[in-house]
């Protein structure tokens, strides 16, 4: 349970009475607030869900409903944005700010009136509160609370979302809500009778049977919820999927299930994990004639990145197939080893992954930097890897300093969308500059154009035509050396292609398997290059 502007843990001691008999329950004060240290800065929502969910990891928690109040419910769904692994459903209560009425000034009057309609104590509780925190650490983060645009960003939340308001809420109007609940990609409102902002004070019985409800009718969500900006998602409706730590899947509710795990392997202080997706479109097939299986997809992220930029494409591609994300050693949240790792090194680690996962024939998407190792993969492995794709292929030959690739990354953040770079950025504060730098050093002594060659699978080298990082010539180049090479460009992106244009990379990916060995007669192409646009 997160709290709102002002506010701390005290104001839900009634709904957490109400929920400890159905499971375990954390409350949490956030910086400045309930009597915290104040930050020396402002902080943004984005910063508080960060927050939140380093906490929740400290705590041991790898899935939980969160619930939010006000304020706390732009956390909660922010939460929900960067950690759908961590937030298997979202419970917004009386949740802001209505678009309506964003100013300070009306906000303030709203909250003045609403006192006139809460019991005393609540009212009581409050003003300790607000004197706890005090009224400059307030008016800073007001303008935050104002300024954040819940009606965006909700629809980029993947698991099932509740809107909870009480009938005599001035702030958080029933239109409002009512548009929250549209807006969520699987959302449902409930109205409290009877009740003012504060509604889990005085309808905590009520709210509390409306969030069971809410598990009862959606009991599990899928591991790796949707993020989308308006492209296709797997129907949050549809029966999920799971893999257990031998590999073999699973359909149902989780309770019907074992303990579900994220496939983890180590080899002495390597680690390697895999966040699995599980194939969700049964009727779509790279080729529907009988006896040809589903391909299974791995996804192996660049310097400094994790797994989780790669989840608007898993989704698309589990409707074709099974799809294992990627965490590499030393990012996201696996374990940092205490030397550089080498792309063989990586690759073997990565091979052993996706044996104990049970894969014994997959198609290997890189991005960027780790185009390297999933193309030590191919060669290594040939009887696990059936195709290569190369997106963004890193580091042209032309720009195989530090520097050149700084700058360019640099130059390159510009063109990429503010989600992007919001991930970017804590996925590489999470790595650490040790442990990037040491990588990028590996990186720039990898001979990409050497290696690809022995590769024997049939190779995309995909590019988005304002990659500032993977040059056209540069891709091309690559194409017409490696022994069935092929590259294709999609127009008006950037080098994240597939965070930008998912769709896109998805039909390329699946137009690839079809003309190969996933059709009846398998194509040979070498150095074959087109456009794909984007509409």
């Amino acid at each position: 349970m997160v709290h709102g502007i002002g506010m701390s843990h005290r104001y839900y001691d009634k709904l957490q009475r109400t929920l400890i008999d159905y499971g375990d329950t954390l409350i949490l004060d956030l910086p400045g607030f309930g009597g915290t240290p104040k930050p020396g800065r402002q902080l943004s929502v984005e910063d508080y869900a960060a927050l939140i969910a380093g906490t929740l990891d400290d705590e041991g928690v790898q899935e939980c409903v969160l619930i939010g109040h006000s304020m706390g419910a732009q956390f909660a769904a922010e939460v929900a944005i960067i950690r759908p692994d961590l937030v298997s459903h979202a419970v917004l209560i009386g949740p802001v700010t209505d678009t309506a009425h964003r100013s300070s000034i009306r906000h303030a009057l709203m909250l003045a009136a609403d006192t006139l309609i809460e019991q005393p104590r609540t009212n009581l509780m409050v003003a300790t509160a607000y004197a706890q925190c005090g009224i400059p650490w307030y008016l800073q983060e007001l303008p935050v609370m104002l300024g954040y645009r819940l009606d965006y960003r909700l629809p980029l939340v993947g698991c099932p979302v509740l809107v909870i308001r009480g009938t005599r809420d001035i702030i958080a109007g029933h239109d409002w809500c009512e548009k929250l609940s549209h807006n969520a990609q699987n959302g449902h409102l409930t109205e409290i009778p009877g009740q003012p902002h504060a509604a889990h004070r005085g309808g905590a019985a009520p709210i509390a049977e409306a969030v069971l409800q809410l598990l009862r009718k959606h009991p599990s969500a899928p591991l790796i919820p949707t993020v989308t900006d308006g492209f296709e998602s797997l129907s949050p409706t549809s029966t999920p999927t799971y893999s257990d730590r031998s590999g073999k899947s699973t359909s149902g509710p989780r309770s019907a299930m074992k303990v579900l795990e994220l496939l983890s392997i180590t080899v002495q202080d390597r680690q390697c994990r895999s966040y699995f997706i599980g194939h969700g479109g049964a009727s779509r097939r790279i080729n529907p004639a009988n006896g040809i299986p589903a391909p299974v997809f791995v996804l192996v992220h660049g310097i400094g990145m994790s797994h989780r930029y790669f989840r608007r494409l898993g989704a698309l591609l589990s409707a074709y197939g099974d799809v294992h994300l990627i965490d590499l050693p030393g990012y996201g949240w696996t374990k940092r080893p205490a030397q550089e790792t080498t792309n063989e090194a990586t690759a073997e680690l990565l091979g052993a992954l996706l044996e104990e996962a049970g894969v014994s024939s997959c198609v290997v998407i890189g991005h960027s930097m780790g185009v390297q190792s999933a193309t030590e993969l191919a060669i290594q492995r040939p009887d696990l890897v059936s195709h290569l794709v190369l997106i963004g292929a890193a580091v042209d030959v032309k720009r195989r300093t530090v520097h050149q690739q700084v700058l360019t990354l640099g130059a390159n953040s510009f063109l990429e969308k503010p989600l992007l770079n919001f991930v970017q950025s804590l996925d590489v504060l999470r790595c650490g500059p040790r442990w990037y730098l040491a990588q990028l050093k590996q990186a720039m002594s990898y001979p990409l154009e050497d290696r690809l060659p022995l590769a024997q699978q049939p190779v995309l080298v995909l590019r988005g035509s304002r990659d500032a990082v993977a040059g056209a010539a540069w891709s091309e180049r690559l194409a017409s050396t490696s022994l069935q090479g092929e590259a294709d460009t999609i127009h008006g992106v950037p080098h994240a292609a597939h965070h930008s244009a998912p769709d896109l990379v998805t039909t390329a990916i699946t137009t690839l398997l079809h003309r190969t060995s996933w059709s009846s007669e398998p194509v040979r192409s070498t150095g074959r290059c087109a456009d794909i646009s984007v509409s």
